[in-house]
């Protein structure tokens, strides 16, 4: 299964909340004292802190139906906004095992090593930070029309303190249109027992965000198909560390020279 983010640095959205590099204070506040602005924290679904630098951990997502369950794991490397590196390191299909997404300014690289095979795709401009900052504040913006946030107290998440918010849709028109709306991923996901023409409806979304670092530790949608079958669909850092030293060569990535490799630029 592949999140939208790890299928085109086209769709990573951005923007920065923090107007002073220098300040280290998260934007959504002292969670000791006072209860963060929810739609604030509806940004920073979008839009890390600017003391955000660098982003390493285990991140599961599960996906339940009826009395199936399917568990992936990946490991998780990223450089907000442009560079990021996914590796599976458990997954449904033995086949998926070792498959690796890494993505930069210039390509997106996806390999999988039981097939050897590569497909990349190379964009006719590099990315800047910039540029997916200020897409991620517009796409921001424009979500929030849709949907209803609330403020649900903290939890720990991967060892740190998150504040969670609640998203609905606003009414049952945006409840049909948004395949789902929480940051940069639209929950788009293939399930085998899904019928690819029935219509999914996000009836509860919640995500979790880290208190200091505005970045989501977990999210969590519920999906009703049109037979009424619920799909839960859990994404959560297992653990996280942030603001590592994560080098360059983690978001370069070389093919073997026997892959068989496919540009998919078009």
């Amino acid at each position: 299964m592949a999140t939208v983010r790890e299928l085109l640095v086209v769709g990573l959205l951005a923007g920065a909340l923090l107007a002073g590099a220098s300040v280290l204070e998260s934007p959504t506040g002292d969670a000791e004292n006072e209860a963060p602005d929810p739609d604030t924290l509806w940004e920073a679904t979008f839009v890390y802190s600017e003391a955000l630098e660098s982003i390493e951990g285990e991140r599961t997502t599960i996906v339940e139906t009826g009395n199936e369950t399917r568990t992936r794991t990946v490991a998780v490397a990223e450089r907000p906004y442009t560079d990021y590196r996914t590796a599976v390191l458990e997954a449904p299909l033995p086949g998926d095992e070792g498959e690796v997404y890494v993505s930069n300014a210039t390509v997106n690289w996806w390999y999988n090593p039981t097939t050897n095979s590569a497909d990349y795709f190379r964009p006719a401009e590099p990315f800047t930070d910039a540029e997916i900052r200020d897409a991620r504040s517009e796409n921001a913006e424009e979500r929030r029309a849709l949907v209803e946030v609330e403020y649900a107290g903290t939890e720990t998440i991967a060892d740190r303190e998150a504040h969670v918010l609640d998203v609905a849709a606003a009414n049952e028109t945006a409840t049909r249109g948004i395949e789902l709306l929480v940051g940069d991923r639209e929950f788009v996901f293939a399930l085998d027992s899904v019928d690819p023409n029935d219509e999914l409806l996000v009836v509860e979304t919640r995500v979790w965000i880290d208190a200091e670092y505005d970045y989501p530790l977990k999210e969590q949608a519920v999906f009703i198909e049109d037979d009424d079958e619920r799909h839960v669909y859990t994404e959560r850092f297992e653990s996280v560390t942030f603001n590592g030293d994560i080098g360059d060569d983690a978001f370069a990535f070389e093919p073997p020279e026997d892959a068989m490799v496919t540009d998919i630029s078009g």
